[in-house]
């Protein structure tokens, strides 16, 4: 088979004019080679980043969040206020109305959620604002009033701990895990003592058992864990009261159809981990786009490059095509012979484009950046996905082979006639 290619005439034409052209050859593959580099970077460096924010989401964050949504929208008191048609009626700084965040037999509905086969977990929550200060040194904090052994089983908040021991929470009342970020601003490490003091005034002494790093800033720098029993106690509310309840999936892709069921069945605001991050899925979308266009731009130029080299080849050999048409050569072999050209350029290239694709992610991938963003980074997440590299590689042999279409219909519709009375 090998064989019968090498003698096959239209390959070996192909290939004369390919390496009489040398130079302009060698541009044309450098030119699909930088543009499946780029396309293979780019995509496995977004997706990559992409996969890992919403792996540290998902690992961090309620698949369902369901809670007492306050109204922000009041009926104004004049509304409800009778009609008549000679009296004035005035009302001047009317207040809203106090509403309770507190869920109405919270602990009745965690254990109803239980009880759902696709429940894989259900945790209590009870969310408060607050100061921690040690000595001279104090930052406003969410306190994170949970079950923590609950916690454990949604959230994994063992595997992100970096010192300390989570289950000390429940043998000593008042500890507290802190975020690293939030430690580090106060310059405290476990075992120190630290006050709490919340909203109503209540001050809490409390020990830190454990720090904890997610790698998502927000919550490293803000978040403390504290027992339910201790934000009760900070807020001087009841043993029942909570305001959240996070849920746990087996299917973390059925989140919307299920949280809409929860939403209508208790009449409480149930969001999905979608909806929650709805504006940072719009910047990847928006950022996806713009990269594949950019990438296509590239690969479309290279496109180009291809055409304007078939165009010249074919108007510097313009008596080889005469000659070959006057032994006997088809219309249709004489196109075979630029598209062969132009195949040659896309499939080397291409390949070529794959190798450095992956060695500059490899290389990538193992240089230590310590990026400190909305998510903290140690090394950037390369996705090494084979479909990028198959999409990069038939997108360079479709634009090339388009490329090659033109200049060989054109080619192959000369006439040696006329030609050769030009010449």
């Amino acid at each position: 088979m090998i064989s019968r290619l090498r003698n096959n005439p239209l390959i070996k034409i192909a290939w004369v004019h390919l390496v009489s052209k040398k130079r302009q050859t060698i541009v044309a593959m450098l030119g699909v080679m930088f543009g499946v580099t780029v396309f293979i970077f780019q995509a496995g460096l977004l997706t990559g980043l992409q996969n890992y924010f919403i792996e540290k989401t998902v690992n961090t964050t309620a698949h369902i969040h369901i809670y007492n949504e306050v109204r922000a929208e009041r009926p104004h008191v004049l509304d409800n206020v009778r009609e008549y048609d000679a009296t004035w009626k005035v009302v001047r700084n009317q207040k809203p109305r106090d509403e309770e965040r507190r869920l109405r037999n919270g602990y009745q509905i965690l254990r109803a959620l239980e009880r759902d086969p696709r429940v894989e977990g259900v945790a209590p929550y009870l969310g408060l604002q607050g100061i921690v200060r040690f000595g001279t040194a104090q930052q406003a904090a969410t306190m994170a009033g949970v079950d923590i052994v609950r916690e454990d089983q949604l959230f994994r908040v063992r595997e992100n701990l970096i010192d300390g021991d989570m289950l000390r929470m429940q043998t000593i009342p008042n500890g507290i895990i802190l975020g690293a970020g939030l430690a580090d601003k106060l310059g405290v490490q476990v075992d120190d003592n630290i006050a709490i003091i919340s909203s109503k005034g209540v001050v809490l002494d409390m020990k830190i058992v454990a720090v904890s790093k997610t790698g998502i800033t927000a919550q490293d720098n803000t978040r403390a864990y504290i027992s339910i029993r201790n934000a009760q106690r900070l807020l001087q509310q009841s043993g029942a009261y909570i305001t959240d309840i996070n849920v746990r999936l087996r299917d973390v892709n059925a989140a919307q159809a299920i949280a809409s069921e929860y939403q209508a069945r208790y009449q409480y605001r149930a969001e999905d981990w979608v909806a929650a991050n709805a504006n940072i899925f719009g910047v990847f979308r928006i950022q996806n786009i713009t990269i594949t266009f950019v990438i296509a731009s590239i690969l479309v130029v290279s496109g180009f490059g291809i055409f304007n080299i078939l165009m010249t080849i074919i108007y510097e050999k313009m008596p080889d095509i005469a000659i070959l048409k006057a032994m006997g050569y088809r219309n249709k072999d004489i196109s075979t012979i630029f598209v062969i050209e132009s195949l040659v350029i896309g499939i080397t290239g291409g390949l070529l484009g794959l190798l450095l694709g992956f060695i500059a992610s490899m290389i990538m991938s193992t240089i230590p950046l310590n990026i400190q963003g909305f998510v903290s980074v140690q090394y950037l997440t390369i996705n090494f996905n084979p479909v990028f590299y198959l999409v990069a590689f038939g997108f360079a042999l479709l634009s090339t082979a388009i490329a090659g279409y033109f200049p060989a219909r054109k080619a192959s519709r000369f006439d040696p006639v006329e030609i050769i009375r030009s010449r």
